[in-house]
């Protein structure tokens, strides 16, 4: 059975709706939509494997975090950075984001910072180092995170916080995003990976109802996270994976109405 006849029919069981908010009307009619704000950012960044997020206004902010990174990367810490607020970087982009990772060494800061921002603007997770003892600055900048930084974290019990729906038209314009809770109402949405391949989906509902689901979950080398019991099905980017954290994305181009982006967003069930 499709995975999303699946989901359907568990919420609708349940009581359970997955809940649009934060939406304004859309005044060509058709779905509600957000209009988003080109310069607003929302950074989840890992210094020395301390994870945190901040929500940017400016590009004064954003400059003055790019400087605070490259300050903590000459301390000597490693520093990751993804941005979650998907309007920020899909405006104009209908072709879809290169799975190809992309690298720099440079003596630079400055061009290490341009480099960090372009990264940013193409929807990349970035990973960025110092080297004190040749005065270079390194950086890795990736679609989906590989395998082998991943596989030992997705093992676990996750809670689903959300999805987020982005919209570019055919015209390759964002006409905004929608954002869906599973916990609106008081229900609850878990997936838990097992090692064995397994991923069980449970479902929490108001009253006190329960639902599950099983199927099967495949994690390629280059990080790609596949299973039909993933909302929509399909298989996924794994964007960002940490103790704490789980954001993975998909694309659907090309459709009628433009392209569709998904995101989900996790946190591990023991936060």
């Amino acid at each position: 059975m499709n995975s999303i006849i699946k989901l359907t029919t568990l919420l609708s069981a349940m009581t359970l709706t997955l809940v649009a908010c934060e939406k304004t009307d859309n005044p060509a009619g058709g779905n509600t939509i957000v209009t988003p704000v080109a310069k607003e950012r929302t950074i989840i960044y890992a210094v020395s494997n301390s994870e945190n997020r901040q929500a940017l206004k400016t590009e004064a902010e954003w400059d003055a975090m790019l400087e605070r990174f490259c300050d903590q990367a000459a301390a000597g810490s490693e520093v990751v950075f993804y941005n979650m607020d998907q309007t920020t970087y899909l405006h104009g982009n209908t072709k879809g984001l290169s799975k190809e990772n992309r690298t720099i060494n440079t003596t630079s800061r400055e061009e290490m910072k341009a480099w960090m921002k372009e990264m940013e603007k193409e929807g990349r997770t970035v990973r960025v180092s110092y080297d004190e003892g040749s005065g270079t600055w390194h950086g890795e900048a990736y679609a989906t995170a590989p395998a082998n930084n991943t596989l030992g974290i997705i093992v676990d019990t996750w809670h689903f916080n959300c999805m987020v729906v982005s919209h570019v038209g055919t015209d390759g314009q964002l006409l905004g995003s929608d954002l869906y809770v599973p916990d609106e109402n008081g229900g609850a949405m878990y997936y838990t990976f097992d090692a064995d391949g397994n991923v069980t989906m449970t479902m929490y509902g108001v009253g006190g109802t329960t639902a599950t689901d099983s199927a099967s979950w495949t994690l390629s080398d280059d990080g790609v996270l596949c299973s039909d019991l993933m909302p929509n099905g399909g298989c996924w980017n794994v964007n960002w994976a940490t103790p704490n954290t789980m954001i993975i994305s998909r694309e659907e181009l090309g459709t009628d109405e433009g392209d569709l982006y998904y995101q989900l967003q996790f946190t591990n069930a023991a936060e």
